[in-house]
């Protein structure tokens, strides 16, 4: 005859659950590249920022046909919101990326960068802007029009 205990209290259920999220931490934790990934893509986005949003990517149509890249492919990528376009030219250099972007439709008075790692602002002339160096990885553009409205790109792995 097994003893019947009484199921765990509120306070019991959070202790046990504490203990054994002490245990999986120590045998098994979460790399640190994977919280970072995941911050940056749940993080949410203000809510007067305007999501400019994956149209295309030469990736999946080039994925289709070859099999290996090899460095200093070049990929193109395009974002669409309303009458606004950004593309995004992203050149394959190891393990970074140097990246080129247009936007049509609307001037750009500021444009960052924005990884898992933090933003970076870069320098805009006529709607265009570079960055060389980017870690590979989760980005994101974030631009300012010289109407003042805030636009952010979707996140995109380069």
């Amino acid at each position: 005859m097994t003893a019947h205990r009484p199921p765990l209290g509120r306070d019991g259920d959070e202790e046990l659950l504490a203990r054994l999220r002490d245990v999986l931490a120590e045998v098994d934790p979460v790399p640190d590249h994977l919280v970072g990934g995941a911050k940056a893509l749940l993080g949410l986005r203000r809510v007067d920022e305007e999501l400019a949003r994956l149209v295309r990517d030469s990736a999946e149509e080039r994925g289709r046909l070859l099999a290996v890249r090899g460095e200093g492919d070049v990929r193109l990528i395009s974002f669409e919101t309303g009458p606004v376009t950004v593309e995004l030219q992203v050149t394959e250099q190891g393990p970074t990326r140097d990246l080129v972007a247009q936007v049509a439709g609307t001037g750009v008075a500021r444009a960052e960068v924005e990884t898992s790692g933090g933003r970076q602002r870069v320098p805009v002339k006529d709607s265009l802007f570079t960055l060389d160096g980017v870690a590979a990885g989760l980005l994101r553009l974030r631009l300012l029009t010289d109407s003042g409205r805030e636009l952010v790109t979707s996140w995109v792995r380069v």
